[in-house]
């Protein structure tokens, strides 16, 4: 059996996925990728017809290189790569590999809808893509470390906070700075994606992914799809579309 593998390099770890055809076989999340990792992680699962990677950090050459052994075709996801979508951003060539895949994933999981496409990690990006298929832009914004550690450190007396790994948001005002703190991020989130959703089509189905995903969609007043692998769907999907051209 060939199956191909898919490297989605973040800003603090990097998510390794097998793939038959469109099924995930196999998933690992891994805090450092070198090649050990990568030959760990496939090791004894089969044969691998082809790879892509994309990185938010590093053209990722070394790891490419490193692994050539293992797979005989890999792809590095860059505004270059022929994609089932179409981009129409003025500067493709600083649009992030990561945004990209996540947006192909969306569109392979809800095709002929409109989308918005939320990232919430280390920042939180909001993407549209038409019901088309067309990528049209989107926006950048700081993730909830972020936004906690720039309070902290552009301030004279507010603390330095770690956001819980549960978010219990039974108000939603603080009664103490911490919790003031940790709200004001939350919602400011929250209350960006309902400002994009609510701006867009009345059609569009929201799609989040990314560490605070599931927590942050809970306090949505509407729907939202959440899938924690977007990114990897979407890489499969761009790998799938160039080995079958």
């Amino acid at each position: 059996m060939s199956l191909n593998l898919t490297i989605d390099q973040g800003n603090t770890a990097a998510k390794l996925a097998l793939w038959d055809g469109d099924r995930a076989v196999a998933l690992r999340i891994e805090p450092q990728l070198g090649v050990a990792q990568v030959e760990r992680f496939v090791r004894q699962r089969g044969t691998l017809g082809s790879a892509i990677y994309c990185s938010v950090a590093s053209k990722g050459t070394e790891l490419l290189e490193g692994i050539s052994h293992l797979v005989p075709r890999v792809y590095r996801l860059d505004h270059t790569t022929p994609l089932p979508i179409a981009i129409d951003y003025a500067t493709p060539a600083t649009l992030g590999a990561d945004r990209i895949a996540a947006a192909v994933g969306a569109w392979a999981s809800l095709p002929g809808v409109p989308l918005l496409v939320v990232d919430a990690g280390t920042a939180v990006t909001y993407d549209a893509v038409s019901a088309d298929g067309h990528f049209l832009g989107g926006n950048i914004a700081p993730g909830m470390r972020m936004r906690l550690e720039a309070l902290h450190r552009y301030t004279a007396r507010l603390p330095r906070v770690e956001v819980p790994r549960e978010l219990k948001c039974s108000r939603f005002m603080g009664n103490d700075t911490p919790s003031a703190m940790i709200l004001g991020a939350v919602y400011g989130i929250v209350g960006a994606i309902s400002y994009y959703r609510h701006r867009m089509d009345p059609s569009t189905q929201v799609v989040m992914t990314g560490g605070w995903a599931g927590e942050l969609s809970k306090l949505c007043d509407f729907d939202v799809h959440v899938d924690p692998n977007l990114v990897s769907k979407g890489l499969n999907r761009i790998l799938l579309y160039n080995e079958n051209k």
